[in-house]
This record gives structure tokens, sequence and C-alpha cells, in this order.
């Protein structure tokens, strides 16, 4: 704005004595905004009004009459332009202030990860307990809180909530055994034979054995199986605590009570949970691809020979991935002297190791 125009809008003001010095205030306000825009041109600046400066126009402007601002208007800004930033101040003045959220902070999902498996790992631990481990890790919650997310999660409290699979297999991982029945065909003259196998492993060593071979396996049967495998000097469950098994009827009361007279606890699998059976289904399936595939089995003779093959070669010559592709037998490979293959059942499982000379 030029100094002649300021001098116009002085003689025009003569007749608004009333209101002379809120037009003067606003007048005066026009010239420092000016002069700092300038200042902010000569420096390589945005031209336009910061909001400060809106703000300062805008409250002089709400105070002088709309006819000198619409004379106004033809030299700098418009009415509608005053109105704007004043309707701007007010509403960034009055608005409401964002409501708070009322009760206890949302707990992160990484928390209440936390929380559930410390009660999955800990089945005798209550709340206050969960609440001490916690604090100790450097979270602070409530009962209260801990106790929701356990009831959002369908954990029960202590000593209520029972271990899941994955902690009681984990914490009884050394005296476990799992047994398992798969079934094979013998060629027959007459036809075709169903018999049914029971193998069983030793979960933490891998070591498996053949615990007997059957026509229809029976209570009784089952029941003998019992007792030969927990004999002191050459039972497979002499040293194991827990046998795991599946949902067959098979698995009877006295068979689990002959276990039990020697301190061997039976464990039935949940239904319909296959995977908890893993280790001794993958075994049962490297046993069929591995070896009884290849053969057509005329007796029980020949396929308790088969087995007896393989479960030397498991034992002995098969190195094993869940075991850092070590041998069970623990027999240690040489890494100098001549490579010799040696075999079982007419080549079909080999092993290779190194001799001297």
């Amino acid at each position: 704005m030029s100094w002649l125009n300021v001098l116009w809008l002085v003689l025009f003001l003569g007749k608004m004595e009333t209101r002379q010095k809120a037009v003067f205030d606003l007048l005066f306000c026009l010239i420092q905004v000016q002069r700092e825009t300038i200042r902010s041109l000569n420096k390589g600046r945005d031209k336009r009004l910061t909001d400060r400066q809106r703000r300062r126009l805008a409250i002089l402007a709400r105070a002088v009459p709309n006819d000198f601002l619409q004379s106004l208007a033809a030299l700098i800004y418009s009415l509608d332009t005053f109105l704007r930033w004043y309707q701007r101040l007010v509403h960034q003045k009055y608005k409401p202030e964002p409501r708070r959220r009322q009760g206890r902070p949302v707990t992160s999902p990484e928390t209440a990860a936390l929380v559930r498996r410390l009660a999955e790992q800990n089945p005798s631990w209550g709340y206050r307990r969960i609440v001490g481990a916690l604090k100790h890790l450097g979270v602070t919650l409530s009962k209260n809180t801990v106790a929701r997310i356990l009831e959002d999660a369908g954990l029960s409290p202590a000593p209520k909530r029972t271990r899941s699979w994955r902690c009681f297999l984990e914490q009884q991982w050394s005296s476990m055994v799992a047994a398992d029945f798969f079934t094979v065909e013998l060629t027959r003259d007459w036809g075709i034979q169903r018999v049914h196998v029971l193998v069983m492993m030793h979960l933490a060593t891998r070591r498996i054995h053949i615990a007997g071979i059957v026509n229809e396996p029976t209570q009784a049967w089952l029941v003998q199986v019992a007792r030969n495998e927990t004999d002191e000097e050459r039972g497979f469950l002499k040293e194991g605590a827990y046998l795991i098994h599946d949902r067959a009827a098979v698995f009877g009361e006295k068979f689990k009570a002959t276990l039990a007279a020697t301190g061997v606890t039976t464990v039935k699998l949940p239904a319909r949970s296959p995977n908890l059976n893993a280790h001794v289904e993958r075994v049962i399936r490297s046993i069929r691809e591995e070896c009884l595939d290849r053969f057509v089995i005329f007796s029980k003779g020949q396929l308790e020979y088969l087995l007896r093959e393989y479960v030397a070669h498991y034992h002995e010559e098969r190195p094993h991935q869940g075991l850092g592709n070590r041998l069970i037998s623990g027999m240690q490979g040489k890494s100098e002297g001549r490579i010799r293959r040696r075999t079982r059942l007419g080549g079909l499982l080999s092993f290779y190791d190194r001799v001297s000379g």
C-alpha cells in the first residue's frame, strides 16, 4: 500500500471519530504486515500471509465498520477475506478439545501375548504371580487386567488352568515314549492278510522298538505287551515315565493298570489331534517308504526280519535331522581314510563310513 493511499484513508476517517482508534489500529497493523511481507520477499520467502498475521488483522477488522472495509477492499483485502480470517480465529478459540479416553490405557498386543505365554507355560501361577513376573520384566499391569486378558483368551484361572500339550511335552520330554499301530498286508497262498504292528519311540533319543505283531490287537494281548516292555532287564519302558497313545479302545484299563503298577503313566491324546503324535507317525512313514513298500511280504517271519534289519539301520547307520544329523548310536564319523559302503537287505539300505588303509 502506498503512503498516498494511507493519507486518503486518514482523511476519510475524519467522519468516524467514534471509531477512529479501531481504524487507526487496523491501518497500523496493515502497514506492519506489508513491511513484514516485503522483508519476506526480499529473503525469497513465500509472499502469503502467515496465520499469525491473519489472526492480528482479523481481530482488528472485527471492530471496524463494514463500509470502511469495503472501501479498503479495493486497495488490499476483501471484506470476505477479513470475515473468513475472523471466523477461523473464533473456530480455533472455541473448538472443543479432543475427548480423553476414559479408563485404563489399552494393553498392547505384545503385552497381552506375554501374559498368555506366562499363563500357558506355568499352569499353577495365579493372577498375582503373573503380575509379579511382569513387574520383574518391566511391565506394570493390574490383577484385573491380567484376569481380563486370560478370560478373553479362554484360559481359566489357576489351579483350574490345564497345561498345554506343548508345555507338557517340554517338561516330560526326556521320559516320554510314544506308541502307535500301523498295518502291513501279507501275501498268503489263500489271499491277503492284514496284520498290526505296534511301534514305540523314545522321543528324546529317537530310539524305536517293535513291541509286537498281531493279527488283531486285543486288550489281553496289550496287557502282555505291557508286562514285556516294563521288564526290569529288557523292557523298552523301563526308563519311560509316560506313554502317550491314541484314543483306540484297545488301550483299556487293564493295560493302563499294568503299566501304572511299574510307575509308567499312560497319556491319551486329545480327540482329532494326530499332530501330537507326529514323531512316531513320521518313523512309521520312514519304515514304509524306505523298507516295507519295496518288498512283497509273504509271512510274519519275513516281516519280523525286515523290521529287525531296518531298526538296526535306523539306530546305527542312519543320520537323523532331529539330532543334528548324528547317529542315534553316537558313533562319530572319520574325516580321513578310505570310504566304505555297507548294505542291508540286498543293498536297499546303505551306510557309508571311512576305514584305515
